[in-house]
């Protein structure tokens, strides 16, 4: 392994009103990091849903870039070399690349006073005025020194954040990823998510199913396990991880084959499978709190997270095999050539009767991304990885941005969506 890099947190807009200035992003990682990311011209999406942040992880070949974005419980993740598309807690929002805005974006925004296509009621200069006076007038009586001096702080913070956001992006940026569209799916509990032959499939835990959307629906149930007997909002095995294979839906994982309402919380052993989706079989059962299986080489890769282990089954053979066994909760799974990212994160204090054994394993856990290189049999390695030291304690899933080394995001409260315009030809009336 190479050398470690610390890596402080880089200073980026945080709506003055939230806690997160008090948050801790930074991390540390293998010396060579950088490289590989710059030299494959990839970056890492990665979601937090304890830190409530979509983060991405960029290279200028010289040292790593964390960049952050708040969402409401970021879960499923999948990203293409078009778009990315994230479900949070009562959501899925699909951002576009449109690298056409690459210039735009590295140019101070216009304020919104001077900007000609946001629209009114006063005039600018009485605006303006309007805004010097505010600014400037005295404070209610009522408020004590204490309480001035903190709202004129408040004041100050929100001009900052106002600044910061306007602010021209990093030169950097070889990618555009802007807010295009989002689908209302309720708090489904959403978990893995993929883009298939029918659209985007998402995995519906609190229904304990498999799902499609539809815009005059929640959410169109398409699957459930043989042993769920009906369709409510009770999460019963905790159905969470799925891989498509051509195209639909190959396999899942669960955390057990109860059919009550939350009853995977009260179980006194681990029961957790690989299932076929096709066959509607268990495959493999006795997991520790499974996730994240992969359709990757002709075979299944998974967490089998509890024990801190990523495991692969061969179909043909039937045989499951340990890979690599590492110091976290296994959760979150990608690919690119040879190399597998996986996530780690730390064992946590849960609402469940049996803890992960992973906490009388180790002494410690960490929070990360693991790179392993997959390329020979029997010499499988890990070639690098990137700690976070500070807030980010769970990461749940993990995609491979492929050409782009440091892409930016365009989240949909940002001051940029008012006028960073995309959009095809005039397209002629027809007859």
């Amino acid at each position: 392994m190479d050398d470690v890099v610390k890596n402080t947190q880089a200073e980026q807009p945080q709506a003055p009103s939230l806690s997160a200035d008090e948050l801790d992003f930074t991390c540390e990682y293998s010396e060579n990091l950088p490289a590989i990311l710059k030299e494959l011209n990839i970056s890492l999406a990665f979601t937090s849903y304890q830190a409530g942040r979509l983060m991405l992880i960029r290279s200028d070949g010289e040292k790593l870039d964390v960049n952050f974005k708040s969402f409401p419980r970021p879960m499923g993740l999948t990203a293409s070399e078009d778009g990315i598309t994230l479900g949070i807690f009562t959501q899925i929002i699909n951002f576009q690349r449109e690298d056409g805005l690459l210039e735009q974006i590295k140019q101070p925004l216009v304020k919104i006073e001077d900007d000609i296509t946001a629209p009114r009621i006063k005039p600018k200069e009485q605006l303006q005025t309007e805004l010097v006076e505010n600014d400037n007038k005295e404070d209610s009586p009522e408020l004590t020194a204490e309480q001035r001096e903190k709202h004129e702080q408040q004041q100050q913070k929100f001009h900052a954040y106002q600044e910061r956001l306007n602010a021209a992006l990093d030169e950097r940026v070889d990618a555009c990823f802007i807010t295009r569209s989002a689908h209302y799916s309720g708090m489904i509990n959403i978990h893995d998510i993929d883009w298939g032959d029918e659209g985007l499939w998402a995995v519906n835990s609190s229904f304990s199913c498999l799902c499609t959307l539809d815009p005059d629906s929640s959410f169109v149930p398409r699957w459930k396990p043989h042993f769920i007997s009906e369709l409510v909002p009770e999460d019963r095995c905790h159905l969470n991880g799925m891989t498509l294979k051509d195209g639909k839906p190959a396999y899942v994982t669960t955390f057990s084959k109860f059919d009550n309402a939350g009853m995977w919380r009260k179980g006194k052993s681990f029961d957790g499978t690989l299932m076929s989706v096709e066959t509607n079989e268990i495959l493999v059962d006795g997991l520790a709190m499974p996730h994240s299986p992969r359709w990757y080489n002709e075979q299944v890769y998974f967490c089998n997270s509890g024990h801190g282990l990523i495991c692969s089954y061969h179909p043909e053979t039937k045989q499951t095999e340990t890979l690599f066994e590492v110091p976290g909760f296994t959760r979150g799974m990608d690919f690119y050539g040879p190399i597998m990212f996986a996530g780690l994160s730390k064992v946590r204090a849960a609402d469940v009767t049996k803890p992960a054994p992973l906490s009388e394993k180790y002494e410690e856990t960490f929070s990360g991304i693991w790179l392993f290189n997959l390329d020979e049999k029997g010499k499988q390695a890990e070639i690098g990885n990137i700690k976070f030291t500070g807030n980010v304690d769970q990461i749940y899933d993990i995609a491979v941005i492929p050409n782009s080394s440091f892409p930016e995001l365009i989240e949909p409260s940002h001051p940029r969506m008012r006028n960073h315009f995309c959009h095809p030809k005039m397209q002629p009336l027809t007859s």
